[in-house]
């Protein structure tokens, strides 16, 4: 209660420059004054992340692949020694694992770097300190290159998943994910909420890493390696996406914005109705994850077999 009778002091003391206070809070957010140009920058990164993953796959994906896989030197389609297709395969699957733990530990690094200094990152009632919703708080410019950074990057991940990506069961429930990623995203900087969604990307990009580090380990069949990796992930998916999501993201979404909505006495309907939807969609996609999750676990622990149960097999 502290906090939000400050907060209130602080809006009575400047009452009188509330229109100079929108003005240069807005002013920073080129989304919330109807401009273009966080949209234009996030279109360019979707571009930029494709041409990005073909350099790296040709330069260092590619060569780590065929080292860690014992495939020879060379495009492994065109090589004169015998490649059979299940190491063009496993050749593939390598690259993308690769591709995509380099860009969940730079999402991570950023992340943190950004968020480690912010208050609210550690107390997610000043995540609504500032908000009427849309909200008044100021937004830095770390926070919306990472917002440009993430949108850009899952509005690429759409048409490569049908493209680019190997071909797994949970390609639809994935796609399903990466909409609402892409909609809570578009809709959180609409809202100023960028605490929250800043958050939201903190529960769910880091657990990642773990989940590729295990798959390229698997590829390269290092047993006691794949499980050591895969324990590591199972622990801060639940850790991250299962436990804290809900209980620090969701939660005060759903209670403290209402909260301090009527504290303030303002509407925030839809809104509020419309985030926390898309919030719970995501957590119900993350239990049935946890459950194919645990499924690889069981017969990790029974057959000693941890292979992808999304993947298709032939």
């Amino acid at each position: 209660m502290q906090i939000s009778e400050e907060v209130s002091e602080w809006m009575m003391a400047h009452a009188p420059d509330v229109e100079g206070t929108l003005g240069r809070v807005f002013n920073g957010t080129g989304l919330l004054r109807g401009g273009a140009s966080d949209y234009v920058t996030a279109l360019a990164v979707a571009c930029a992340f494709p041409v990005m993953r073909f350099i790296m796959d040709r330069c260092v994906y590619g060569p780590l692949a065929r080292h860690a896989l014992g495939i020879p030197q060379g495009d492994p389609k065109k090589t004169d020694e015998p490649v059979s297709q299940q190491q063009l395969d496993t050749y593939d699957k390598f690259k993308e694992s690769a591709y995509k733990c380099g860009v969940q530990v730079c999402f991570t690094i950023v992340l943190l770097l950004v968020g480690l200094n912010k208050p609210w990152f550690y107390n997610t009632k000043l995540y609504w300190a500032d908000c009427r919703w849309p909200c008044e708080a100021p937004i830095s410019y770390g926070e919306r290159f990472v917002y440009c950074l993430v949108l850009g990057f899952y509005v690429q991940a759409v048409p490569m998943l049908f493209l680019w990506e190997t071909k797994r069961k949970d390609r639809l429930e994935v796609f399903a994910h990466h909409v609402a990623t892409i909609v809570l995203i578009s809709y959180s900087y609409y809202l100023n909420l960028t605490r929250v969604g800043f958050m939201v990307l903190v529960c769910h990009e880091s657990n990642d890493i773990f989940l590729e580090a295990a798959k390229m380990a698997r590829y390269v069949k290092h047993e006691s390696l794949t499980t050591a990796i895969f324990v590591v992930f199972m622990l801060s998916w639940f850790t991250t996406r299962v436990y804290m999501f809900p209980v620090f993201v969701i939660r005060s979404t759903l209670f403290e914005s209402r909260a301090r909505a009527a504290e303030l006495g303002v509407q925030i309907q839809p809104h509020h109705a419309i985030l926390n939807g898309f919030l719970i969609f995501l957590y119900c996609l993350h239990v049935y994850w946890s459950y194919l999750i645990l499924r690889i676990a069981v017969k990790q622990l029974t057959t000693g077999g941890a292979d992808d149960i999304r993947e298709e097999e032939d």
